[in-house]
């Protein structure tokens, strides 16, 4: 069963009379994406993977503001989705977790956003890599910020 939020052809506007743009709340409808949230954390989120988990509630443990998937438009438009978005002392960065590299659209797709992040918001990334030290690796980010 397909979901009415997924549907490009809803988004296009092939009147032959002159409209408005869209609101950004139509062109980005992410009720449907948020199904795929199903592992609990220590905030209010739900997240996509046990690695996100962690990051998660490491974020919640040392009282670090943060937002889970949070659209982040570029000034030309663009738009991703960060996995967090945290602020530390006030700036905010966007981090990413990266974890599935073995699969060649995830790396095409990562590869794309990792170079659209350092044109767009350069200085602001934080990246973590699917590994057995994530846990420490995130906690040593974490206390860096703080």
């Amino acid at each position: 069963m397909s979901h009415v939020e997924k549907s490009a052809v809803r988004k296009i506007n092939s009147s032959v009379f002159e409209f408005d743009p869209l609101p950004d709340e139509l062109l980005y409808s992410g009720d449907w994406y948020k199904e795929e949230r199903k592992l609990a954390t220590l905030s209010e989120y739900f997240v996509r993977s046990k690695s996100e988990v962690i990051i998660a509630n490491m974020l919640v443990s040392e009282n670090v503001p943060f937002v889970y998937e949070e659209p982040l438009y570029a000034n030309d438009g663009t738009m991703f989705l960060p996995d967090f978005t945290v602020t530390f002392q006030g700036e905010k960065y966007y981090w990413e977790h990266v974890g599935r590299l073995d699969l060649p659209d995830y790396k095409a797709h990562w590869e794309l956003k990792e170079k659209w992040y350092n044109k767009h918001f350069p200085g602001k990334l934080i990246t973590t890599y699917e590994s057995k030290d994530l846990s420490t690796e995130a906690m040593n980010i974490i206390k860096s910020h703080l």
